[in-house]
């Protein structure tokens, strides 16, 4: 696709490994991917499978960031969107697990969710990426490596210089990807981004509103935690309390207690016991015998890995100096950010303490999953040095749930999720959103900063909207939001989309991040393929990538349409853009979010779905429909359409050919549309037949490829 396959080689071996003076050049790619988290993780395999060629650039040594460089490895998916590139990566490592005999239904007391230790999920991430080759293109990952500049000429950003194997590297890329937890690319692209409330403009330029003690959300050090039946290893003992133990010990009493209530549904009773506690990020181990998973408070009892990732959060109850969540100058000011992280590992330490002292409980952190100096250097100053062993054993990073968003093409709000998440609920209209590229299933999940002096009011964000707001079922995510109002050539994929705070509770997740770096990366490979800006690639050529990728995104689901049906994408397409009304809609795919019982109960009614009739035939009155949808024509198509009561296939493909039978004959089109690839397998010559009739699915899929050549 471009000069990055010609560099590839040479710059990998000689920036990794020091074997040539690579350095003084330019490497030139056609995407560069900045942080291997899940978006740009995803970003990185889709825009390969395109035949791009991608640079992916990782500051830890682990691939997967927040679900495994930070070790949220308990998927919060809503039991609900399992498509695309993530669906692949549930089924892979659910395939690992299964080689073992154990499930991976061992988190949130259901047997139907997802969890994983972080080294399983990384391993599997890592191949994927590998695997791009077979597509055409590839994916260079560079590891423990940072982008250090954005270069940019006028508003076109044009590659990134990156610290690779201790060297400053110039590399050139038709589009720039930041996947960074924390956004940090958009400050050195000069892009307009929010940072809490506030908004920072091109260049850097902040307004006279801007707070500089706003508040983000709390982060948290995740530690994963391990049985020791025979005793808890002495390098793995936290026997002295931590600094500030006394100021959170009352947080972990009130979540956890050897005597405390065990799991029996919704909403939980704290404190809750041990079992319960482990149950909530309940992970398989993989070195362990047994069949542990959350199906009982037995099966609890057997759990041998769990998550610390409950009454942990940093600063958590008490905020910081007296407010909640962290201040802005947390992304701003790295050394702020170096002393949050001291302070958040110190505090899950303090929990360890707990659990080893207080409770008299064998756990600690596993043995089997980190062990990296770098983290303990990331924290060095702020930890004490006795905690040094027990630092290496962290995950490299902690969960961060906020980053710094662009100020994008379109922002997305709560307000709009709520309405497009009731789609089709209790018997109502359907709301897809034309450019949607991925779909999601979350609440507006907040961990402090949720007052309505943090939120945005431009765009009516309140505290009350937490509620009044919140999803009651899946929702689409339109291309807009990964484009900046601005800058070209730059486009985000992770928690830094264009959104509201709110939004970005119910954006931030591990699933919902794949998806939308999935579409990310097809439209980064489309316009560097095509050399043209993100903005101006054809969403309808994204939205076609991304559902022949196998990703979801519309809201209605058909009984007749299977994602395994070699239609799905383009009735996919169909649905969203709107140019065929499904012959019964669904009746109830929305019950409400946080309804466990209920998206059950629903799902086995099989009311989540409606019936699309993909193979029934398309009548003229529909085609006339559907071809002035399609081609976005307000004249009548009457003159091309046949007289009868379906339409034919002839007819069909002369007018989105747009010529008249004058100057083209139907075999004449038909032949051409064939050859370029235009026509689904139809079962029989089109040429020697094209009097027969066209389903409704067929339409669908000829109008979406002619419309995307």
């Amino acid at each position: 696709m471009s000069t990055g396959k010609v560099f590839s080689l040479a710059i990998l071996f000689s920036l990794c490994l020091g074997l040539g003076r690579a350095s003084a050049e330019t490497a030139s790619y056609d995407v560069i991917v900045a942080g291997a988290g899940p978006g740009g993780t995803a970003a990185a395999i889709q825009a390969a499978r395109l035949g791009a060629a991608v640079a992916l650039i990782e500051e830890t040594a682990v691939v997967g960031g927040q679900m495994t460089a930070a070790a949220v490895s308990t998927m919060d998916d809503m039991y609900g969107n399992r498509s695309g590139i993530y669906g692949e990566f549930y089924e892979r490592v659910k395939a690992r697990y299964a080689a073992l005999g154990k499930p991976v239904g061992t988190c949130y007391w259901e047997t139907f969710t997802f969890a994983f230790e972080p080294h399983i999920g990384s391993t599997v991430l890592r191949a994927m990426l590998d695997e791009t080759r077979s597509f055409g293109g590839f994916v260079d990952l560079f590891l423990n490596s940072s982008i250090t500049a954005v270069l940019r000429e006028g508003d076109v950003v044009r590659g990134v210089v990156a610290s690779i194997g201790g060297r400053e590297s110039p590399l050139k890329a038709a589009v720039v990807i930041d996947g960074t937890e924390w956004g940090d690319l958009l400050p050195l692209a000069g892009a307009a981004y929010r940072i809490g409330r506030n908004v920072v403009s091109d260049g850097g330029r902040r307004g006279g509103g801007f707070d500089e003690d706003a508040r983000t959300q709390d982060i948290t050090w995740v530690a994963v935690l391990k049985s020791y039946p025979g005793g808890v290893p002495e390098a793995l003992r936290v026997d002295a309390a931590p600094p500030g133990y006394d100021d959170w010990a009352a947080t972990y009493r009130n979540h956890l207690a050897r005597d405390g209530s065990p799991f029996s549904g919704y909403p939980v009773k704290l404190p809750v016991d041990f079992p319960t506690h482990n149950g909530y990020r309940g992970l398989p181990d993989a070195s362990a015998p047994g069949k542990a998973d959350s199906s009982s408070p037995l099966s609890l009892q057997m759990l041998t890995k769990s998550g610390v990732n409950w009454g942990n959060d940093y600063p958590g109850e008490g905020g910081f100096e007296g407010r909640s969540g962290l201040p802005v100058s947390y992304f701003e000011d790295p050394l702020f950010r170096r002393r949050a992280h001291g302070e958040a590992m110190i505090k899950t330490l303090g929990f360890l303490h707990y659990v080893q002292n207080e409770l008299g409980l064998p756990w600690s952190l596993a043995d089997d999953e980190f062990d990296d100096g770098a983290t303990w250097e990331a924290v060095r100053g702020w930890v004490p040095e006795r905690y040094e062993r027990l630092a290496r054993r962290f995950p490299p990073i902690p969960y961060v749930r906020e980053s710094r968003r662009i100020v994008g093409v379109e922002t997305l709000t709560s307000a709009a999720l709520r309405e497009n998440g009731d789609s089709y609920r209790e018997g109502g209209p359907g709301r897809e959103l034309a450019t949607s590229v991925a779909t999601g299933r979350y609440i507006l999940d907040l961990h402090g900063a949720d007052e309505t002096k943090e939120l945005e009011a431009e765009f009516g964000e309140s505290h009350e909207s937490i509620v009044s707001n919140k999803p009651r079922g899946p929702f689409q995510v339109p291309l807009e939001i990964f484009i900046p109002e601005r800058v070209d050539g730059l486009l985000a994929a992770e928690k830094n989309l264009s959104m509201t705070r709110l939004a970005s509770g119910a954006l931030r997740l591990q699933p919902i991040s794949m998806a939308t770096g999935q579409a990310v990366g097809a439209l980064a490979a489309l316009a560097a393929a095509g050399k043209s800006a993100p903005r101006l690639v054809d969403p309808l050529k994204v939205q076609r990538a991304v559902a022949e990728g196998g990703s979801r995104i519309a809201l209605a689901l058909f009984t007749d349409v299977p994602e395994d049906h070699p239609l799905w994408p383009a009735v996919q397409v169909a649905t969203v853009r709107r140019w065929i009304a499904p012959l019964a809609l669904p009746t109830s795919p929305a019950p409400r979010i946080d309804d466990i019982d209920a998206v059950l109960a629903a799902s086995r009614k099989g009311a989540a779905k409606g019936l699309f009739g993909v193979d029934r035939l398309l009548s003229v009155a529909e085609g006339e429909t559907f071809l002035k949808r399609a081609l976005a024509v307000e004249k009548p198509l009457k003159d091309l359409l046949n007289e009868g009561s379906f339409l034919r296939l002839g007819v069909f493909v002369q007018a989105l050919d747009g010529r008249s039978r004058a100057r083209r004959s139907t075999v004449e089109v038909l032949k051409d549309f064939a050859e370029r690839g235009l026509l689904p397998s139809l079962g029989y010559e089109p040429w020697l037949d094209a009097e027969k009739p066209v389903t409704r699915g067929q339409a669908a899929d000829i109008a979406l490829r002619f419309l995307t050549e």
